[in-house]
C-alpha cells in the first residue's frame, strides 16, 4: 500500500491512460483514434459500430459520471477536438457529432437523435420514422453540467450554455444562454468578455 501511495499523480495518470488506450485498441482497433496528450482515468465508455476520433490532448478524466460515447451505425463518427475536456458527458450519435477544439464539456447530453418516432403508431411499427440531425460544436464553447444539445444543432464559437440548458436550435458565437429552451442572456466579445445589451433572438 506503501508504495501506491508513494506513486506520483503523472505516473498514475500515464499508467491509467495507457491502460485505456489499449483496451480501446484491442476491443474497437481502428474505429477509435487516441491523438497524442491524450488522458483518461479509465472513467470512460464507447460503445456502438462507428468511430471515435480523440484529437491531440484531449482530457477525459471523469471526476463523478463516466464518459460515454455511443455510435448507432457503422457510418457514424464522433470527432472530438484539440485540447477539449469530457467530465462526464454523454454523447450518442445516429448521425455525426463533431466538437471543436478547446471546449469545456461537463455533465451534458448531446443527442444527434429523437430516439423514438413522433408518428402516432411509434409504438406499434417498428419502422416508423425516427427523426435525426448531425450536431455540431464550435471553438472554445463550453457546455454547463446537465445541459442537452438536441438534433441539427450548431452552437457557434466561444459560446457558454449554462447550468440545465435545452438547446433545441442554433446557438450564434460569442454568446451566454441558459433556460429551457435555451435564450440568449449575454454577449461576449471575441476575447470572452461580457458587453452591454443582449440579442433579443437567435440568428438564423
Amino acid at each position: 500500500m506503501n508504495f501506491i501511495k508513494n506513486i506520483s499523480k503523472p505516473v498514475i495518470i500515464a499508467i491509467l491512460t495507457a491502460c485505456t488506450i489499449i483496451k480501446f485498441r484491442l476491443l474497437w482497433g481502428k474505429r477509435v483514434q487516441f491523438g497524442p496528450g491524450f488522458i483518461s482515468n479509465g472513467r470512460l465508455q464507447i460503445k456502438g459500430p462507428g468511430r471515435v476520433i480523440f484529437g491531440a490532448n484531449v482530457n477525459t478524466w471523469a471526476h463523478k459520471e463516466p464518459n460515454v460515447l455511443i455510435t448507432y451505425s457503422s457510418s457514424v463518427v464522433i470527432q472530438i477536438g484539440d485540447n477539449t475536456r469530457l467530465n462526464g458527458a454523454g454523447l450518442m450519435a445516429a448521425c455525426g457529432i463533431t466538437l471543436g477544439r478547446d471546449c469545456l464539456i461537463g455533465s451534458a447530453v448531446v443527442a444527434d437523435t429523437d430516439f423514438h418516432s413522433i408518428d402516432w403508431d411509434r409504438r406499434t411499427n417498428p419502422d416508423a420514422r425516427v427523426r435525426s440531425a448531425p450536431v455540431t460544436i464550435g471553438n472554445n464553447v463550453w457546455l454547463a453540467g446537465q445541459t442537452a444539445v438536441l438534433k441539427g444543432v450548431t452552437i457557434g464559437d466561444n459560446s457558454i450554455v449554462g447550468f440545465r440548458g435545452v438547446v433545441t436550435r442554433d446557438v450564434p458565437p460569442n454568446v451566454i444562454v441558459a433556460g429551457n429552451p435555451v435564450r440568449i442572456i449575454k454577449q461576449l466579445d471575441d476575447g470572452g468578455k461580457m458587453l452591454t445589451g443582449v440579442p433579443s433572438h437567435f440568428s438564423r
